[in-house]
């Protein structure tokens, strides 16, 4: 069995788990995955009047969803013409402000349901080099010829001395519209939301078989069945062998790993970040932290594309911690944990829908707290007939990753080589 052995997990402390599904049951719509793409989606559909069963296989926010930084973050995962050269001019438009539009979702969430998440506004685009600071400029340019009124341009010592005690940077763009969460806090609440619309989840009941033809249903290990008039893929790199065909030749898993310090000092904390922003920095392998609200520093990295650890994961991770701050070297570490984050070869999520009524979205590539509800309500509209976001976002192609035995090599190699000019500062 799966256990969600993040920091998340222990600072929620013990929960009523929803029951098992135990009996079989017909509904409108049944989703796979009891994460915040799922819970979001049947909060949406649940306020619309569907009758929603949610299963999630362990319990809620086992997968990437109570084990990712927390960090809050504005748009899609790239850059975006690779939206834009795709679609016509309006579409672009819807897509952009579907994109801009999930920081507001999670912000209202948080305000209508009472959410007590540690919602925090504040956020350094880091650069380690000149090259990394054009690429800021750039995004800052495109964004801001859209409307977005958000960034301030740190471009010396004293400006980033505000905000960050490290030598390790040459610059950043400061975001005040992301932020960071604890984002299994945000989603227990979400699911709270969502059964007092009406929805139904249950937890520790994984599905086994996906039937579409000549009637749809689902069975659970348990033998169960659910007859659902529409199923939602929900699973992204945790949905396993019940992801279609062409959903798992489009999706790569890479393991991240985090580590939490114990609470640090007050002086400590105005040392590092005194104004509480959430930081990553524009490395391929990159290193993405923040301190929560009890303290701890939450830091994230080392991706591996082969999906196993090699090596001692706290010597690395500290080696990572202390290389931006030296003065945490010797802080005492709380819990490490890992978890899998879905890419698509283009880093944009990849949205479908087949001809049976089967929906899906996967493919979040490390930027997914903020857009995984905005996915979930996107997917909800075209549900009831809303498809026009739904539908830009099908039209864009996805490459297929190399299949085969080449697969794993093939990935590795090729973050070998990101990392490789990421050393060199290329």
């Amino acid at each position: 069995m799966t256990i969600l052995d993040s920091i998340y997990a222990h600072e929620t402390g013990a929960r009523k788990i929803n029951p098992r599904l135990d009996t079989d049951l017909v509904c409108d719509v049944a989703i796979i995955g009891g994460g915040l793409t799922g819970v979001s989606t049947a909060l949406t559909l649940a306020k619309r009047g569907y009758d929603v069963a949610l299963c999630e296989a362990y319990s809620l926010g086992t997968g990437g969803s109570g084990r990712n930084g927390g960090h809050v973050c504005q748009g899609w995962p790239n850059d975006f013409h690779h939206i834009s050269r795709q679609v016509s001019p309006s579409d672009a438009d819807l897509a952009w402000q579907a994109g801009m539009g999930a920081v507001d979702l999670l912000t209202k969430n948080v305000a209508d349901y009472d959410i007590d998440c540690d919602l925090r506004f504040g956020y350094l685009h880091a650069a380690l080099h000149k090259g990394q600071m054009r690429d800021l400029d750039i995004m800052q340019t495109e964004w801001e010829a859209r409307g977005y009124d958000h960034f301030t341009r740190l471009d010396n010592p004293n400006a980033l001395a505000k905000h960050i005690g490290s030598d390790a940077y040459v610059g950043a763009l400061h975001d005040s519209g992301c932020g960071h969460i604890q984002p299994l806090k945000y989603l227990l609440g979400l699911a709270t939301a969502a059964q007092a619309a009406g929805a139904r989840i249950y937890e520790n009941t994984p599905i086994t078989r996906l039937v579409t033809k000549p009637e749809k249903f689902l069975t659970t290990a348990d033998g169960k069945t659910i007859q659902p008039r529409i199923i939602v893929l929900c699973g992204n790199a945790y949905l396993g062998d019940l992801a279609l065909p062409h959903m798992r030749r489009r999706l790569a898993q890479v393991t991240s790993s985090i580590l939490a310090t114990k609470p640090l000092s007050d002086n400590m904390i105005k040392a590092i970040l005194p104004t509480g922003v959430a930081v990553s920095d524009c490395n391929a392998a990159l290193n993405y932290y923040r301190i929560d609200a009890n303290g701890r520093m939450i830091f994230g990295g080392r991706a591996s594309y082969t999906n196993v650890q090699i090596g001692n994961l706290e010597r690395d991770l500290r080696h990572r911690m202390e290389a931006v701050f030296p003065m945490l070297a010797g802080a005492d570490i709380e819990q490490i944990w890992s978890g899998k984050i879905g890419i698509t070869v283009n880093r944009i999520p990849h949205f479908g829908r087949t001809n049976d009524d089967v929906y899906f979205v996967q493919g979040f590539s490390g930027h997914g707290v903020a857009l995984t509800g905005q996915a979930g309500h996107i997917i909800a509209d075209a549900i009831s007939g809303n498809g026009a976001v739904f539908d830009v976002m099908t039209q864009l192609k996805h490459l297929p990753f190399p299949g085969g035995i080449f697969r794993t090599p093939a990935l590795a190699l090729g973050m070998a080589w990101y990392k490789l000019r990421d050393r060199l500062k290329l």
